[in-house]
C-alpha cells in the first residue's frame, strides 16, 4: 500500500473546498473504500493524514485509534491491549506516553512523499504568542511544546511592505529586489564618477607633453574600473544593510489579530514576504504581541528565562547567540546548529537549571558530555531525476523523450533514507555500498538540477540527441556505429554528437548549491557539538551528483576526515577537481571514451560522456567490463542500476573497493 496519486487528488480537493488549514491537526478522511477490497485504512506517517474505509461498525473506532498512533510515528506492537496492535486494544505505555507528549514533528499535508522529517536548514522558524510583558505561558516540563517550530529552510523569508520608502522593494530584475536606496547608490556612483573623469579632461586641456598627458588618461581608465567597483560595492552595502538591519526585526503591519494558522497561509504569498537563499546559520522568529506579529532575525541558539509567576510558569525570551552557553553546567561551545536554551528561576532570579532543546523538540541537556565515538560517514548524492515512476529503464527512457518536462531542482536538504527512490529501486545498490562500507550514519543528498545546467544546455537538445544517436550494434564483433544520419540525410561522426562541450557556469551553479547541502550535513553531524572532527566521511555520487558532492567536500574541508570518493559515470567531470591526496581512494567508474581500449560509439554513455575528473590520473579511472558490454549504451552506460559491477570488483583489481 502507498500514498496514492488518488489519495493526492482527494487531499488536494479538500483543502481547495477548505482553504483553512491548521498544521497541528490530523485529517480523516472517510471514504467508501480501496481499490485493494483487503484495505481499510491507510496513514501516512509524519504528515497527518489518514484515510479510513466506513465500515458502520466497530472496527471503525479501533482502525481510526490505530492510524493515529501511526501518524504520530509510534511503533506497531505485540501486545493485544495496545493501541498499536492492529485489530484490538486502546492501551498506551509510559514510553508511548512520553512520545506523544513530546513529539517532534510537525505535519507537512502537501509533500508527495511519506515519511518525511527532514530537521535540516539554514534557517530554522519559530512562532509564539507573549503576552503584553513578554512572557508566554509554558510547560514547565517540556517547555518547547509551546513554541510552534514548523519547519527549517534553506532561505530567509522576509516581509516586504516596510514602512521605510528608502528599503521598500520596487521592482525585481533577474530575480533580484531592488528598493529607492538601490537607485540612489547607483546614482550617486556614477555623478561621482562624472566629476572626476570631467576634472580629469578639464586638466587634459591645461596639460602638454606625452607623458603627463597619458598618465590622466590612464587615469580615466581607473575612474571607469572604479566606478564599476563602487556600484557594486554600493549594491553590496545596501543589501547588507537591507538585511541586517532594516529586514532584522519588523511589524507585519498587514497581519493584525491574525491566528499562526492563518500566517502560515500568507507567508506562501510572494506579494507579502520574499524568499532570499543566505549563506549563515539563522533563526527566524515570529512574535505575536497583543493583535500584531513581529519577525526578529536571530542567532542560533535562543535563550528563554523561566520563573514561576503566580503559581504559572511562564517563559520569556531574552537573547539569542551563536555561542551555547550553559553557566549551571560550566559548558561553552560555538554552537553549529540550532536550539533552545531553557534557564529556570528561582524566586530571587538566581538560574537553577538549564536545558538544551534541539529544534525538533529533543531534550539534549545530558547529552553534551557523552564520548564521542569515530563514525564513518556515508553520503549518496543522486544525480538528475527524470519524470518517471516507472521502474522499467526502457519505460524510464521513453517518459523522458516524451514527457518534455522535468522536477524543480534540489531544495538542498539532507534525508536520512532514499527519499525519492534513486538508487533503492534499482537492484537496491545503495544497500551493497553499505553493506561494503559497513557505515555508522546514511544520508542522501539531492543533487538533482535542470538538464540545463549540464553539457546538453537544454531538455529539447537532450531529447533531440537521444533519439538520433545509434542503438547498441546487434552485432558484437562487426560494429556499424560509427556514422549516424542526422536531419537533410547528413551523415557525421557519432562521436561528434556527444555533448562533451563543458558548461562550466551550470557546473559551477550545481556546485554552488551542494555546499548549501554541505552546511545542512554539518549541523547534522555537529548537534553535539565538535562531533564531526574523529568521524569519516565516504561520497558516493551519481551524474550530476558529482558536481554537488564537491560542493558538499568544500564545505566539510577541515571539520571531518575525508574517506573514500566513488564517483559514478560523473556529468561534466573536467569542470570539477577533486584533491586526490585528502582521499585515501578516489575510484572513477564509467564508459571509456578515449584511449586505447575506448568503446564503440554505440556503447558510449550519451547522458554523459565521460570525461577524466580533473585531478584524478588514469590509475584511478575504471571501466565497464567486458562481461558488462552488453549493458551499455547511450542511455544504459549511465544507469545507475548498471553499476553493480562496481561492488564486484575482486580484491586485489584496480577499483575494488574493501569491506569495512
Amino acid at each position: 500500500m502507498r500514498f496514492s496519486r488518488e489519495m493526492k487528488k482527494f487531499r488536494d480537493n479538500y483543502f481547495k473546498s477548505f482553504p483553512s488549514k491548521d498544521p497541528n491537526a490530523i485529517y480523516i478522511f472517510v471514504i467508501k473504500g480501496f481499490n485493494n477490497q483487503s484495505v481499510n485504512a491507510y496513514s501516512v506517517p509524519t504528515k497527518g493524514m489518514i484515510f479510513i474505509r466506513n465500515t458502520n461498525d466497530s472496527t471503525l473506532i479501533k482502525t481510526t485509534a490505530y492510524h493515529i498512533g501511526s501518524s504520530f510515528g509510534l511503533q506497531q506492537s505485540t501486545d493485544s491491549t495496545n493501541i498499536m496492535f492492529p485489530t484490538s486494544g486502546f492501551d498506551l505505555t509510559w514510553e508511548q506516553c512520553l512520545q506523544l507528549r513530546r513529539n517532534p514533528i510537525t505535519f507537512s499535508l502537501f509533500d508527495d512523499y511519506e515519511f518525511v522529517r527532514t530537521n535540516n536548514g539554514l534557517n530554522a522558524y519559530y512562532f509564539w504568542k507573549e503576552e503584553k510583558d513578554g512572557y508566554f505561558q509554558v510547560d514547565s516540563l517540556n517547555p518547547p511544546s509551546r513554541i510552534i517550530r514548523p519547519f527549517k529552510r534553506n532561505y530567509q523569508l522576509y516581509y516586504v511592505k516596510i514602512d521605510n520608502i528608502f528599503f521598500n522593494p520596487l521592482f525585481k530584475y533577474f530575480g533580484k529586489t531592488f528598493c529607492l536606496m538601490h537607485i540612489l547608490a547607483v546614482v550617486f556612483a556614477l555623478i561621482l564618477v562624472f566629476i572626476i573623469r570631467r576634472k580629469v579632461n578639464n586638466r587634459l586641456k591645461e596639460k602638454k607633453g606625452f607623458f603627463k598627458r597619458q598618465s590622466l588618461r590612464s587615469l580615466k581608465w581607473i575612474a571607469w574600473i572604479s566606478s564599476i567597483a563602487l556600484v557594486y560595492f554600493a549594491f553590496w552595502l545596501v543589501d547588507w544593510y537591507y538585511l541586517n538591519s532594516v529586514l532584522k526585526t519588523h511589524r507585519l503591519k498587514d497581519f493584525k489579530g491574525y491566528t499562526i494558522a492563518d500566517l502560515f497561509i500568507k507567508m506562501n504569498e510572494k506579494d507579502l514576504f520574499a524568499k532570499e537563499y543566505n549563506k549563515t546559520v539563522s533563526s527566524y522568529i515570529f512574535q505575536r504581541r497583543n493583535q500584531d506579529w513581529y519577525v526578529f532575525k536571530r542567532d542560533k541558539v535562543l535563550y528563554f528565562d523561566i520563573e514561576k509567576i503566580d503559581g504559572i510558569f511562564k517563559a520569556k525570551f531574552v537573547s539569542s547567540s551563536n555561542r551555547l552557553e550553559l553557566t549551571t553546567k560550566d559548558l561553552v561551545h560555538s554552537a553549529k546548529s540550532h536550539y533552545l536554551v531553557f534557564r529556570d528561576k528561582d524566586s530571587t532570579g538566581k538560574i537553577v537549571n538549564e536545558r538544551v532543546y534541539n529544534h525538533l523538540g529533543v531534550d539534549l541537556s545530558n547529552r553534551f558530555k557523552m564520548s564521542d565515538p569515530a563514525k564513518r560517514i556515508l553520503v549518496f548524492v543522486n544525480g538528475y531525476r527524470p519524470v518517471s515512476i516507472s521502474n522499467s529503464l526502457e519505460q524510464n527512457i521513453t517518459d523522458i523523450q516524451n514527457k518534455g518536462t522535468e522536477y524543480p531542482n534540489s531544495k538542498n536538504y539532507l534525508y536520512s533514507y532514499d527519499r525519492y527512490n534513486y538508487w533503492r529501486p534499482w537492484n537496491a545498490i545503495d544497500l551493497l555500498f553499505q553493506y561494503r562500507i559497513n557505515p555508522g550514519e546514511v544520508w542522501y543528498a539531492d543533487g538533482h538540477h535542470s538538464v540545463s545546467t549540464s553539457n546538453h544546455g537544454s531538455l529539447v537538445n537532450f531529447t533531440t540527441n537521444s533519439g538520433i544517436y545509434p542503438k547498441p550494434c546487434k552485432s558484437k564483433k562487426k560494429h556499424t556505429c560509427y556514422q549516424t544520419t542526422i536531419a537533410g540525410n547528413k551523415k557525421v561522426k557519432t562521436l561528434g554528437l556527444l555533448a562533451t562541450k563543458p558548461n562550466i557556469d551550470g557546473f559551477k551553479y550545481r556546485r554552488k548549491r551542494g555546499r548549501i547541502a554541505g552546511k545542512n550535513l554539518n549541523q547534522i553531524l555537529n548537534e553535539l557539538p565538535n562531533q564531526s572532527k574523529n568521524d569519516t566521511l565516504y561520497i558516493v555520487s551519481h551524474s550530476m551528483g558529482y558536481a554537488y558532492s564537491l560542493g558538499i567536500i568544500e564545505e566539510l574541508r577541515g571539520k571531518i576526515q575525508f574517506g573514500a570518493c566513488y564517483i559514478l559515470a560523473p556529468e561534466n567531470a573536467s569542470s570539477g577537481k577533486i584533491i586526490q591526496k585528502e582521499w585515501r581512494e578516489v575510484w572513477q567508474y564509467g564508459a571509456k571514451l578515449s584511449g586505447p581500449g575506448k568503446n564503440k560509439p554505440c556503447h558510449q554513455d550519451g547522458v554523459a560522456p565521460q570525461v577524466a575528473v580533473k585531478g584524478l590520473s588514469n590509475q584511478n579511472r575504471v571501466y565497464f567490463p567486458k562481461n558488462q558490454i552488453h549493458k551499455m549504451g547511450y542511455f544504459q552506460s549511465h544507469f545507475i542500476g548498471y553499476f553493480t559491477w562496481v561492488l564486484a570488483i575482486p580484491e586485489g583489481e584496480k577499483g575494488h573497493i574493501k569491506q569495512h
